[in-house]
């Protein structure tokens, strides 16, 4: 199953709105071949490793998500499993989307097929985190990254801010960029530090087929002709303007922009669900981070420690908004790991899986 969820994690950046799917075909005690989801559109994991298998009747299929029983953009799974003569089908956890659900499983083992579930559960679930959160919370998983000093800034008074952290740990943001779906800043940001919020560093000949991630400027209410001065159309971006009256786009808007009116965050968070979009990065600033923790929507956490001291009561905080009247009411990242990249050092949280399959 480690192996599966190796595989899997090759179709990070390609597959979503699918998820990450890795399948090992187990056979006289050896692995005979193996498959991973690679790009969205593209045959699953299973059926790639069926295919490349010389003979996989009588094998053990070890794969992380339940095989699929409905036809997508490919046809199922789960009957080409049955097709192919395999034994056994080792599954880590059952797949959230209601056109799957439990039915899969229950295919398999109507065609005489013996299936175990729940191998290497929590991890499983984890690497799908974002899959799993719109199917079961109807909303996208939602992380967010700041580079900070040792006393919590994200830039001077001056509103300097390049470069606080080092280069290494800037290559790390673009990893994480390209395993999201959305990539999110506030209007100030954008003015002020012009940021691409693409994974630019990360040098790969091949792209997700729906070009993500896609770029989103969030905003209060504004007109969108300024909104439109601050970004360029040369990759996919949404304009998400704070305001309940949805009123009409301008005419002509360029090929690349789409405008997303929303009334609060979590309104917000529904239309990306509803639009394909399973994680969301927050990449700036202090206003929109401290927003996103006043509602109470922020899953998963990466703070990345500059060993320097700014100091100075004007200088940009990495978190503002309301915040909390006590300490007890703080939010809490009850899973954490602490890493360094050279003389940076990142705070990794996440909260619990709070959805089961």
């Amino acid at each position: 199953m480690q192996r599966a969820l190796d595989l899997a994690k090759k179709g990070i950046g390609f597959v979503s709105p699918n998820p990450l799917v890795g399948a090992v075909l187990w056979k006289g005690g050896k692995i005979i071949s193996e498959g991973y989801h690679r790009a969205f559109g593209t045959p699953h994991a299973e059926i790639q490793a069926i295919r490349k298998a010389a003979s996989p009747k009588g094998a053990t299929l070890v794969v992380n998500l339940e095989p699929c029983i409905h036809h997508g953009k490919t046809p199922p799974c789960a009957p080409r499993i049955v097709k192919a003569g395999i034994k056994k089908v080792i599954i880590g956890t059952p797949d959230p989307n209601p056109l799957v659900s439990g039915r899969g499983i229950k295919f398999l083992r109507k065609s005489g097929i013996e299936v175990e579930v729940g191998i290497l559960k929590e991890e499983c679930m984890f690497l799908n985190r974002g899959f799993f959160s719109v199917h079961i919370r109807k909303r996208p998983w939602v992380m967010l990254k700041l580079g900070v000093s040792l006393d919590g800034k994200i830039a001077t008074k001056t509103h300097n801010s390049k470069w606080l952290t080092n280069k290494k740990a800037r290559i790390f943001v673009h990893k994480l960029r390209k395993q999201s779906d959305v990539v999110l800043a506030g209007r100030k940001t954008f003015q002020k530090d012009k940021p691409s919020l693409l994974p630019y560093l990360i040098k790969s000949k091949r792209k997700h087929p729906l070009g993500y991630p896609v770029r989103c400027l969030l905003t209060q209410k504004t007109k969108i002709l300024d909104c439109l001065k601050i970004v360029d159309n040369s990759h996919r971006t949404i304009i998400a303007i704070r305001d309940k009256s949805h009123k009409k786009n301008p005419r002509n808007l360029p090929e690349n922009i789409s405008i997303f009116y929303f009334k609060n965050l979590k309104n917000l968070l529904k239309q990306f669900c509803e639009n394909g979009y399973n994680t969301i990065m927050i990449e700036g600033g202090g206003e929109v981070a401290g927003s996103f923790f006043d509602e109470g929507l922020v899953d998963e956490v990466f703070f990345i420690y500059a060993p320097v001291v700014v100091g100075g009561k004007n200088a940009i905080n990495s978190v503002s908004g309301r915040g909390v009247n006590k300490i007890s009411e703080a939010k809490k990242f009850p899973n954490f790991e602490i890493f360094s990249i050279d003389d940076n050092f990142v705070f990794h949280g996440f909260e619990d899986l709070c959805f089961q399959a």
